[in-house]
């Protein structure tokens, strides 16, 4: 039932989006599961990468503390924490992605994601809307867990703004919905061609006295 309701949620916040840029998410809770066709292009793990992430007053944490809880569903080492009144803005490239994930901790009534879409515009969903009680619990799966993000139509995300009016918005493991290169394009339609012709020899003319 929780999924559900989470689920309906992300609706609202599409219907309230308008056509033109619009997302909807599904929210795992206590869950953290990376699928197959997804990347992880932010794991917060790496200071050489810290660049990656523009804005002002957030920091990269390990452990809980006054200025970040870690997200109970995240890796367990280090992730990103928006302090308030902070701004933090990661960039998915020239070329986009039309789904994301990502694992967010303690989620608050104060924090607030924006997805910017490529070409303009943008949609926030804010904690009350991310979840059913948002009240900053750092241990429980109601609080806790993957929210997965996905694009209406051809619409592609440009990347997210993370914001918060208090300490703190932590998340980690930003994962992309990985697009094939253009060789497993090949293979795959190489794939699909020797199937169709392994189905055509099977077929026999039977003759009949």
């Amino acid at each position: 039932m929780l999924k559900i309701t989470h689920i309906l949620a992300g609706a609202v916040a599409l219907a309230t989006a308008g056509a033109a840029n619009a997302a909807t998410f599904t929210f795992l809770p206590g869950q953290g599961t990376v699928l197959p066709t997804e990347r992880v292009e932010f794991s917060f793990n790496n200071p050489a990468d810290d660049g990656l992430v523009t804005g002002n007053n957030f920091l990269f944490l390990t452990g809980t503390s006054g200025q970040g809880a870690l997200p109970e569903a995240g890796d367990q080492s280090r992730y990103l924490s928006v302090l308030g009144g902070g701004i933090a803005n990661i960039d998915f490239g020239g070329s986009g992605a039309n789904g994301f994930s990502i694992d967010i901790g303690s989620v608050d009534t104060y924090n607030t994601l924006t997805i910017n879409f490529l070409g303009g515009g943008s949609q926030s969903f804010t904690g009350s809307q991310l979840v059913v009680n948002p009240d900053g619990n750092q241990t429980s799966p109601n609080t806790n867990g993957r929210f997965r993000f996905t694009a209406s139509g051809n619409e592609r995300f440009a990347g997210i703004t993370l914001t918060s009016s208090q300490n703190s918005f932590e998340v980690d493991r930003l994962a992309v919905a990985a697009i094939p290169e253009p060789a497993s394009w090949a293979l795959m339609i190489g794939g699909f061609g020797l199937v169709g012709a392994a189905s055509r020899r099977r077929k026999t003319n039977v003759a009949f006295a």
